[in-house]
């Protein structure tokens, strides 16, 4: 990986963390955000890794790099494999085209990185 990847990916994580306190403070419906957010992706019919496969694919459709390094690290987290990786990019590609395949270079990059950091 290109440490123009990686100093990419870290930036992300660096700036989702410091900007975190001043969004709570400040933006009116950041903490709403927050709460939808954990309502949505907690174990349900659909486990949490699931729902964070399916949030990273749709970030990969959407072109959103910070979206796609959180939802990857969060499918991680909650035990995705490899292979559920490669084939959420799969649905990706088949909804976004040749743009999800050129996103998904990312993801594949970003994947490397968790791999490496642990």
């Amino acid at each position: 990986m290109s440490d123009l990847t990686r100093k990419k990916i870290e930036q992300s994580i660096i700036d989702r963390k410091y900007l975190h306190p001043g969004f709570l403070k400040n933006v009116q419906t950041y903490k709403p955000f927050l709460q939808v957010e954990e309502k949505a992706f907690q174990d349900g019919s659909l486990s949490k890794k699931t729902k964070e496969l399916m949030a990273l694919s749709i970030s990969i459709v959407t072109k959103c790099e910070p979206c796609m390094e959180w939802h990857l690290g969060q499918a991680l987290q909650a035990g995705a494999s490899d292979e559920e990786v490669f084939e959420t990019i799969d649905v990706a590609v088949e909804m976004g085209g040749g743009q999800a395949v050129a996103y998904s270079r990312f993801v594949l990059k970003a994947l490397e990185y968790f791999k490496e950091t642990g």
